[in-house]
Parts: C-alpha cells; sequence; structure tokens
C-alpha cells in the first residue's frame, strides 16, 4: 500500500509545513473557537455577537482570555518544533520510515486539537471556579498526550504500512 502524501519529496515537504503551521495555528485560537462556539450554542448568542463579545474581554481584566490562549499554546509550539525535526530530518529514500513518522504525528495533531478543543468546551460549558482549574492542568495533559498519541499513530501506521 503507497501513500503519495509521502512517497515524492515535495509533498511530503508540503505535509509536514501544514501540520507544523496547523499546530501553532490551533493551538491559539482553540480557546477562542470554544469561546465562541459556547457563546452561540448555550448562550443564544448570534455568531457575530460571539465574535464580539470575544473581542471586547479578549484583554479584558477578569476574563484572561489572551493568557488562556498562550498557555494552551505551549505544548502546541513544542510539538511544532518537534514535528519540524523529526519529519524534516527523516531520509527521504526511506519511504516506509517517512509514512511512519507521518502517521505519528498527524495522530498526535489530531488527538492534542480534540483533547484541547473538548477540554476548553466543557470547561466553558460548566462554567464554575473549580471548571477553570483545568486551564492549568491542561498544558501538562497536552504534554503527557503528545507521545501516547505518537506511540499509537507509529503502531497503527506499522500495521497498516508493512
Amino acid at each position: 500500500m503507497r501513500s503519495t502524501a509521502t512517497d515524492s519529496p515535495r509533498r511530503f515537504t508540503m505535509l509536514t509545513l501544514v501540520l507544523y503551521w496547523t499546530s501553532i495555528l490551533s493551538g491559539l485560537t482553540i480557546p477562542w473557537i470554544a469561546t465562541i462556539a459556547v457563546d452561540v450554542a448555550k448562550h443564544d448568542q448570534s455568531l457575530a455577537g460571539a465574535v464580539r463579545q470575544l473581542s471586547l474581554h479578549l484583554f479584558a481584566p477578569g476574563y484572561n482570555l489572551f493568557i488562556i490562549a498562550v498557555m494552551n499554546a505551549i505544548p502546541f509550539l513544542m510539538f511544532a518544533v518537534f514535528l519540524l525535526f523529526h519529519l524534516g530530518l527523516s531520509p527521504l529514500d526511506d519511504h516506509q520510515l517517512r509514512r511512519r513518522r507521518s502517521a505519528g504525528v498527524l495522530l498526535t495533531v489530531i488527538g492534542l486539537i480534540g483533547f484541547s478543543l473538548w477540554t476548553h468546551v466543557t470547561t466553558l460549558w460548566q462554567a464554575d471556579a473549580q471548571a477553570a482549574l483545568a486551564y492549568l492542568f491542561l498544558p501538562f495533559l497536552l504534554l503527557v498526550l503528545m507521545p501516547i498519541c505518537y506511540a499509537f499513530g507509529r503502531a497503527l501506521s506499522a500495521l497498516a504500512f508493512r
């Protein structure tokens, strides 16, 4: 089974860059997207009203939306640097290794985005002081989740790309 995304060096480079920027941008924007989604779904605001509310509260005292986004982005930035070196330094002639590394990195990006989005939405949905503690522990949980997702992705790719 041949994967066209990792066989061509040009496509592999594009995949690396797309995953790199997806990791960085999603780490920064997930808290804001979750805030807008909860405002629309739970608080019955329009999309424009939710975006306006976010822009008003982004740096307002007591809301800390910017600092929450920065705290969320730290593990994503660390993973982006890892994937840039991990995929960027893989040998171009070893297609099987490139496919396995790509699968591990791709599953890790999906796992980090999914877990972070789920945590932010459920924390905003509950909206109490104890739920807000999740923001303090989320970066550490994402750091623990990274090698688990990566190992799972590599194991799945080892079974799929024999």
